[in-house]
């Protein structure tokens, strides 16, 4: 849907040059078609908005910055987004589950490699996927990347983080990275994501995902390796990069616990 869509959008688009408000009447009709549920809306506009920004530079910034689902829409989702997280089990896990998955190391299967490098580095799928990435030899653990859901002049910026203790050094971890997006090259996104899905689901828990390693990244590294005596709050926030007004997205994962 979202790929004909976007077509759609493009041609109109290049044949029609509209204005503003016919772009944003064309665009909402587009995120409606078929009774969509709200999320499916809220993701349309995104994928809508990354298409005109990147490839229509005719229309400005402050368009796109109000080229957005309605508010009652958006408020719908983030109270159904609170709930649901007030609702989350909480995910145990424990030495042997981490192990299973480190064992992944000299595994030949690239989506099985993809899952050991998003747990030793707690990063998300698509950065896995593409981000740009750099080392410091001086420092081995520490390693910096283009990180997706920074924005503004944060989005070009190499954001640091340390690989869990006792893994893997940047160097190796870039090395196989690099191996890994050499051997998925012409593979989507959205298919590389799936195809590790369900590697997680087959091979490490039926009930994870690949963003769960996110937290298993975060949750074990609190618990094991944490010098400088952080709350667990402070130190997922820390360790996963979300900086100062993203706290609740360090919280959603507090309900990972790691059984000893």
């Amino acid at each position: 849907m979202s790929k004909k869509s976007i077509t759609k959008l493009h041609e109109y688009i290049t044949q029609n040059s509209p204005t503003e408000k016919q772009l944003t009447d064309y665009v909402k009709e587009l995120a409606y078609l078929n009774e969509p549920t709200d999320r499916t809306i809220s993701v349309r506009y995104s994928q809508f908005k990354k298409h005109v920004r990147e490839n229509h530079p005719q229309y400005s910034d402050e368009f796109l910055r109000n080229l957005n689902p309605p508010t009652e829409l958006t408020k719908k989702i983030i109270t159904e987004n609170k709930q649901r997280k007030l609702q989350r089990k909480m995910v145990e896990f424990d030495d042997n589950l981490i192990q299973k998955i480190l064992d992944l190391k000299e595994s030949e299967n690239p989506y099985e490699n993809a899952i050991y490098l998003q747990l030793v580095s707690g990063r998300r799928i698509n950065e896995v996927f593409d981000s740009p990435i750099r080392v410091n030899n001086r420092q081995p653990r520490e390693v910096a990347m283009q990180l997706s859901k920074k924005t503004g002049k944060e989005k070009a910026k190499y954001h640091k983080f340390n690989l869990l203790k006792d893994t893997i050094t940047n160097k190796d971890f870039k090395q196989r990275l690099q191996k890994l997006r050499s051997s998925v090259n012409g593979v989507s996104l959205q298919d590389f994501t799936n195809r590790v899905n369900r590697k997680v689901k087959s091979l490490i828990d039926k009930n994870l995902s690949s963003h769960d390693l996110r937290g298993l990244y975060a949750v074990y590294g609190f618990e094991t390796d944490n010098p400088d005596d952080l709350n667990m709050l402070g130190y997922i926030n820390s360790v996963l990069n979300h900086g100062d007004t993203s706290i609740d997205s360090s919280h959603s994962y507090s309900n990972f616990k790691y059984v000893k």
